[in-house]
């Protein structure tokens, strides 16, 4: 059985020809699905798309934000003595020994657990964005075909 190669004639590709031609394609799409998910990534982490496509939640997230960070007025109360004593007399005082708080194993175990998963997943975090702060300085690899 011979193999030829098509020469631009109708004659069907041999089959590893055909493989070869399927994986060329497949590489050239598959450079340009990686490129298109780096540039939607990139985009999904800018604030300023958020901004862009919902301007009105943006602004109130900020809003919220902004009622919680400003400091609430600071009332200020009389501190003379004849007033102090009128307030003093007003409110009931109830004094009650404070009893030393009592550590569980189980409130340990969570605490140490909670600690380390977090730790954990800061560093999964940190290695995950390194990793592609890295592909992005890195100069890409030229293509190499085989056949």
């Amino acid at each position: 059985m011979s193999t030829t190669i098509a020469t631009g004639t109708s004659e069907p590709l041999p089959p590893a020809d055909r493989l070869r031609q399927e994986m060329r394609t497949i590489r050239r799409e598959l450079g340009q699905d990686v490129e298109e998910l780096v540039e939607q990534a990139e985009q999904l982490m800018d604030w300023r798309y958020y901004v862009r496509r919902y301007p009105w939640a943006t602004v109130g997230v900020a809003a919220l934000l902004g009622y919680f960070v400003v400091p609430q007025r600071i009332v200020t109360l009389p501190t003379d003595e004849h007033t102090l004593s009128k307030l003093a007399d007003r409110l009931p005082i109830h004094v009650k020994p404070s009893e030393p708080k009592k550590s569980s194993l189980l409130g340990w175990l969570v605490s140490m657990s909670t600690g380390m998963a977090l730790r954990a997943a800061s560093a999964y975090l940190s290695q995950q964005v390194g990793k592609v702060m890295a592909q992005q300085t890195s100069p890409q690899p030229a293509e190499v075909h085989h056949g």
